[in-house]
């Protein structure tokens, strides 16, 4: 193995050592390079997570006044999760605001989406 050039200024090593390091290591042990991929398969759900939440964000702010996203925020509170603690008129006004948020048009942008095309892929039968 060849050794690694350390160069230090000022208290910090300089140059591109660890980088070296990672990728040597990487060539020499397969365990390692498995461990990143682990490690890179994680980050890649978490972007797609946060792909999700931003279309989704996105979508309902643009259909969603700010008095109708809080008003539709104090209508969930107050059924506490379930539909029968609210009122006939709470719930047909909830149901108006999930009307406008346009669910349907919301799945199509989320499926649409870059990552989630790319999963679908994998998801399909041959």
């Amino acid at each position: 193995m060849l050794p690694i050039l350390k160069i230090r200024v000022g208290g910090r090593t300089v140059g591109h050592t660890a980088r070296v390091a990672n990728l040597r290591q990487s060539v020499s042990d397969p365990g390692a390079t498995a461990a990143r991929g682990r490690w890179l398969a994680r980050g890649a759900w978490l972007l797609a997570a946060t792909e999700v939440v931003l279309a989704v964000r996105n979508h309902v702010n643009d259909r969603l006044s700010e008095k109708d996203r809080q008003r539709m925020v104090e209508i969930v509170k107050a059924s506490k999760g379930r539909p029968s603690n609210l009122s006939d008129r709470q719930r047909k006004e909830l149901k108006s605001l999930l009307n406008q948020v346009e669910p349907r048009e919301l799945a199509k942008t989320v499926a649409t989406s870059g990552f989630a095309s790319r999963f679908a892929k994998g998801m399909r039968r041959k």
